[in-house]
């Protein structure tokens, strides 16, 4: 198949095909949308890189961070504690295996048209997601016959489970219940969450490891003393100083360490004794975790372990040319410090 027969099947000229394969601006968004349909449609790649890549497997590898803060909110990517890391240890990883790393910040939906482009032309071998909530543009993709890896997403939260993906998240809803039953077994029983970002899988089953800590040990779960956050330092700052607007609780599991350091600067500023007045847990230990004082108790969560995981099964996966699906839930650790106390 050329670019000819697209032209014919999506009812345009060849130039039109030509200039949307390389994303001008003066094509009609119907039209555009048309011709890459029948492009995705049929896997047409272009010949430009077709003869490029002719007998040759790309040794780049995509790695595709989902921020949708970063364009709502006015956050980088760049300040993110948990981008970092897992950007380095994928890095360091393909490097050692001779592969190139692709990588793309997808702030808004309208960026899924690139992320599909460098699939579809074969720019990249494979790639790994990160961060995402449950789009149906990363779906799309997963369920395509493309080498994926998939971090933060659910196995199987549609009806039907992702047929090419490897899954790789960390055990989420173990080091939640473990944090808060920490918290209880302390004394504590008015014990607040700060959630992370909206519609992330972490999120979700942090919130729900909470909760079942609370009901387990026999404690209301009390809608006050659950507030949002948005995995950034200023969300845990601003959500801590609502909460304590609201209720009195003695103690504060922040969905992540980065809200945890922006809710010990509130309480601070509120002449909140950490932990004489309220003990504070995070999650993730990231590095300064043990520089602030009081030193953050935390959930560690390894991000190394996760980084290795994925470019490791993703590179095997392209190496040997097998599609297969695979769930990993790497696990967790509570590390205790200096920012809780018995009561």
């Amino acid at each position: 198949m050329n670019s000819n027969d697209i032209a014919k099947l999506a009812g345009v000229s060849r130039s039109t095909v030509s200039r949307v394969i390389n994303n001008y601006k003066n094509v009609p968004e119907e039209t555009r949308a048309r011709v890459l349909e029948v492009i995705k449609k049929y896997n047409y790649v272009p010949h430009a890189s077709a003869r490029a890549l002719a007998g040759v497997k790309s040794k780049t590898i995509g790695l595709f961070l989902i921020d949708k803060k970063s364009c709502t909110a006015g956050h980088k990517v760049s300040m993110s504690t948990y981008f970092i890391p897992f950007i380095g240890g994928i890095i360091d990883g393909a490097n050692k295996n001779g592969y190139n790393v692709l990588v793309y910040a997808v702030g808004k939906a309208d960026d899924y048209e690139n992320v599909r482009n460098v699939f579809y032309n074969k720019t990249i071998s494979g790639g790994i997601f990160i961060g995402q909530t449950n789009d149906d543009e990363i779906t799309e993709i997963a369920e395509s016959n493309f080498k994926t890896v998939l971090i933060d997403r659910q196995y199987g939260s549609t009806e039907k489970k992702f047929k090419n993906s490897i899954i790789v998240n960390a055990d989420n809803f173990n080091g939640a219940y473990e944090a808060t039953k920490y918290l209880i077994n302390l004394g504590h029983t008015k014990i607040a969450h700060v959630t992370g970002y909206s519609g992330q899988l972490s999120t979700i089953d942090r919130l729900s490891g909470y909760k079942a800590a609370l009901e387990e040990s026999g404690i209301d779960v009390d809608p006050n003393l659950i507030v949002k956050g948005d995995f950034m330092r200023e969300g845990g700052y601003n959500a801590t100083k609502k909460l304590l607007s609201q209720s009195s609780p003695t103690a504060i599991f922040y969905g992540n360490d980065a809200m945890a350091i922006g809710g010990l600067k509130a309480l601070n500023e509120m002449g909140v004794n950490v932990p004489d007045d309220i003990s504070i847990v995070g999650f993730d230990d990231i590095e300064v975790a043990s520089y602030i004082s009081p030193s953050l108790t935390t959930i560690r969560l390894p991000l190394d372990a996760m980084s290795d995981k994925a470019i490791n099964l993703l590179i095997n996966s392209i190496e040997t040319d097998t599609d297969y699906c695979a769930n990993y839930v790497m696990p967790v650790k509570l590390i205790e410090r200096n920012s809780c106390r018995r009561i």
